[in-house]
């Protein structure tokens, strides 16, 4: 893995001034926004906002945001129509002209609904911790959580998965234990779901970028191999599938900043 990416945005604007298309993936948290002690406060920076809608406004590129937020609260925060999002790792999915819900997921809907109120009902009785309940799945944040307190969270998770019924699995992200369905499906499955679509409604040869900073994120660089340019973002003392490798968001405004510039410019000549 390379860590420097400073050629990327000449490369992808000779790419699309050339007549090829593009399609650009990103994670939210830890990539586009920094993580932050409280995820409401996750807010994507102006600046930001209007690389991406540049852009998405932009004949042949197609951006796609995809996180484990859920769908409605991913698309407030980003808040460009042009967007392709997908939420709650690529469970749902919505664009111009796209629509997906998982439907093995969709059928767990009522269990999900159920341990997410077992886990509203219990959280008060541990300090810090907070529930955030979603559409197809419920996250428990535990970053203000004391120590001694986690086992007693643990034990307030299980015990709600326990009586609830449904098959679940859990996924361990930043200070979260998110809830999902267990259904055959991440946010590499979601990549490729979206690029055979994109394949379809934009014009040949196109090329994929991907970047996120999670773990999570690894299943789309593992899938991705040979098929698109992936970035991971943060520190090297972590192995990834990816391309390259940026230190954290500022570095990515940088360079979504410069991939902008080079492929607006360059398909505008």
């Amino acid at each position: 893995m390379r860590e420097t990416s400073a050629h990327i945005p000449e490369w992808l604007g000779d790419w699309v001034g050339g007549g090829g298309s593009l399609l650009l993936m990103t994670d939210y948290d830890g990539t586009l926004t920094p993580i932050v002690n409280d995820p409401e406060d996750a807010c994507l920076a102006d600046e930001v906002r209007e690389r991406l809608r540049a852009l998405a406004r932009t004949p042949g590129v197609r951006v796609a945001v995809i996180s484990g937020r859920d769908l409605e609260d991913l698309r407030e925060r980003v808040a460009v129509p042009e967007l392709i999002y997908a939420g709650c790792h690529g469970l749902e999915i919505s664009g111009p002209n796209l629509s997906f819900s998982h439907p093995d997921a969709e059928a767990q809907q009522d269990a999900v609904h159920a341990v997410s109120m077992a886990l509203c009902m219990g959280a008060p009785f541990i300090e810090g911790m907070r529930v955030e309940p979603k559409r197809l799945g419920v996250a428990v944040h535990y970053r203000h959580v004391a120590a001694a307190g986690r086992q007693e969270l643990e034990t307030v998770l299980a015990r709600s998965l326990h009586r609830k019924g449904g098959q679940f699995k859990l996924i361990h992200g930043h200070k979260v234990i998110e809830v999902l369905p267990q259904v055959s499906w991440n946010k590499g499955l979601c990549a490729l779901w979206i690029r055979d679509r994109m394949m379809i409604e934009l014009p040949a040869p196109m090329i994929v970028f991907y970047m996120g900073d999670d773990w999570t994120d690894e299943y789309a660089f593992e899938i991705l191999v040979g098929k698109a340019v992936t970035v991971r973002v943060g520190e090297a003392h972590e192995p990834s599938k990816a391309d390259y490798r940026i230190s954290g968001v500022h570095e990515v405004e940088r360079l979504l900043t410069n991939i902008a510039s080079e492929v607006v410019e360059r398909r505008a000549s």
